[in-house]
Parts: C-alpha cells; sequence; structure tokens
C-alpha cells in the first residue's frame, strides 16, 4: 500500500495525474498483469507507464508502439480525445477492444474486436484471413479499397465505402495545429529512414526535416506548417492531405517500408490517385536530392473520403456503447 501511495503521489507532483488519469479512475499497481510487459496509457498528447489491476474508467485499444512513431498515436490519440478517457494499449494483454488506424488488421489475435478506419500491411496470408474469420471482429470502417478487396475477397463481411478513410483525415476536426515561423519545405522521412536524411540534408533557410519520434501535436504541427511536405512515411502524407498542404510520397525503393506499396495505395484509394505525386530514389540518391525542385511537384489531390462519415460512424459507436 506504502508503494502504491507513493507511486499516485509522485504522478501527481509530475502533472500526469491530471492528465492522464481521471480523479473517477480507480487505480492499483501490482507486479505483472498478465504479461510481463510495462502497460502503457495515452491520454491526448500524454503519456504514461504503469501497472493496472482494471481497466475501469480506461479505453481499451490495441496499437503498435515498440517504437516512437506518431504515426502509430494517432488512433488512441483520436479515441481519446474524442471519448474523453484515457486509453490503455491491449496489445499483448487478453482484453478486447478498439483497433484504431494503422496496419494492424492482420495482427487480430482474440475476439470482440471493433475496427475502426485501421487497414491490412500487405495482400493477407492464409493463416492471416483464417484468424480474421476465426475471431470476426465489428468493423466499423477500414482505411481503403486495398483492404476492403482483400477482405470482401475472403468473404468478410466489409462496411460501405462511404466511411473509407484512414481516421488521421479527421484530425482537423479535433486539433487546431500550432503554426508558427516562416513555412518551409517539410521533409518527412520514416523513422527507418530519419537518420540517412538527418546526415546527408544540409541546412537551408527554406528546409525543415520533420521528426517522426516526436509526440502526435509536434509532429502535426510541423506538417500543417510546411508549406509542402516531402515524405517517405505515410501518415506524413496523410496529416498533409487533412490539414491541406501538398505532398508528396518519396518512396525509397532499396530501404522500404514493410508491404511496400500496398498500404500507401490503400490511402490512395480514397483520394483522386492520378493526382498523386510520387518519386522513387535508392538511399544514396537521397543525399543529392533538389528538394525545391521536388517541392514543385507537390500536389492535394481530390478527396474521395467524407471526413465526417469517417467521424460519424465512430461517434455512433461511441454513444451505442455508451462510452463517454
Amino acid at each position: 500500500m506504502k508503494y502504491i501511495q507513493y507511486f499516485l503521489s509522485t504522478l501527481k507532483r509530475s502533472g500526469l495525474a491530471r492528465t492522464i488519469i481521471s480523479e473517477k479512475t480507480r487505480i492499483s499497481i501490482k507486479d505483472y498483469l498478465y504479461t510481463d510487459t510495462p502497460i502503457k496509457l495515452y491520454f491526448e498528447n500524454n503519456s504514461v507507464l504503469i501497472d493496472l489491476n482494471n481497466i475501469e474508467g480506461l479505453i481499451p485499444v490495441f496499437y503498435w508502439d515498440t517504437k516512437p512513431n506518431f504515426g502509430d498515436f494517432i488512433g488512441p490519440y483520436l479515441t481519446s480525445k474524442i471519448v474523453g478517457k484515457p486509453v490503455l494499449n491491449i496489445r499483448g494483454l487478453r482484453h478486447s477492444g478498439i483497433m484504431a488506424v494503422g496496419s494492424i488488421i492482420h495482427m487480430i489475435d482474440r475476439n470482440n474486436m471493433v475496427i475502426w478506419g485501421s487497414g491490412l500491411i500487405d495482400r493477407p496470408t492464409e493463416a492471416q484471413i483464417e484468424n480474421i474469420k476465426k475471431y470476426s471482429p465489428e468493423i466499423l470502417s477500414i482505411r481503403g479499397h486495398e483492404t476492403a478487396k482483400c477482405l470482401s475477397e475472403a468473404g468478410i463481411n466489409i462496411p460501405d465505402k462511404s466511411v473509407y478513410g484512414d481516421p488521421a483525415l479527421i484530425l482537423p476536426l479535433i486539433y487546431k495545429p500550432v503554426i508558427s515561423g516562416s513555412k518551409k519545405i517539410g521533409i518527412c522521412p520514416h523513422y527507418i529512414h530519419k537518420l540517412h536524411f538527418l546526415e546527408n540534408i544540409m541546412d537551408k533557410e527554406n528546409l525543415k526535416v520533420i521528426d517522426v519520434q516526436r509526440d502526435m501535436e509536434t509532429v502535426v504541427d510541423s506538417i500543417s506548417s510546411s508549406s509542402v511536405c516531402i515524405s517517405t512515411s505515410l501518415h506524413g502524407l496523410i496529416v498533409a492531405q487533412a490539414y491541406g498542404v501538398p505532398w508528396v510520397w518519396l518512396e525509397v525503393i532499396d530501404n522500404n517500408l514493410r508491404g511496400n506499396e500496398f498500404k500507401f495505395k490503400d490511402f490512395f484509394s480514397t483520394i483522386n490517385e492520378s493526382q498523386a505525386s510520387h518519386l522513387k530514389v535508392t538511399m544514396e540518391e537521397v543525399k543529392n536530392l533538389d528538394f525545391e525542385m521536388i517541392a514543385e511537384k507537390a500536389t492535394l489531390p481530390d478527396k474521395l473520403y467524407d471526413e465526417k462519415l469517417i467521424f460519424g460512424v465512430f461517434e455512433a459507436y461511441v454513444n451505442r456503447e455508451n462510452m463517454v
């Protein structure tokens, strides 16, 4: 008991108790909960590690968090903002809950899951399809038509295409970014490319490198205050699209992301893909790229998604389940 009181008092002094955990949320600490993995809470733009005895007052969300990456935190961020409660990451736990945003549908490993705007990372294997069928999640919406095609071919029921789209596209309905300074060309490498870009891009007055491993709102602020976003990160492009910033997909073909083009094509299926700007380069070519010239090719494709419908389908679920 003394340890619990010490932990809570420390948390309170840090200021996180006010932001992460409501007064009504009952928290108790023990050594482990089903797993040796630390339990992670995420609320709006903050996170904290704790061990929990129960999840009353928390929203269980399945999301990837093995490395800092703002795109992986969009799901818990939006969920906590909409519901107004802290999010508990249930990846590795036994609880059911929500899979929101990200290429994570193939990871489903339990019953009674709800999918909101997630997608597949690649064409699924037969084993992955059988798992999805076995656990039969409730699908509120999915990221795009590539995911829809794979699921539909496997005989899995999918929602009407009117709600297709990555939930990151609703961010402007939730968060107003902080814009400061003069607008520069934003270069947004995925974290697997980040060090190479930092080592090889010379500082220039009109260029900035956006660090996707910073907190969600800081990255969104940086992208939305750019004149153009040149990104190897999928969510760099999606956030730019959401906030009306012209963008270029810079695909690093010899150090590509898992699934290669699949998840990008999934997103592109919810915009006018013919208007998308796409440049393929190698890692070696990055250090000699003329980013000013690339920026001139940036576009803001017409949208085929409706962010209000993407928001609405989740809001209806929240109201149905009396989560607020």
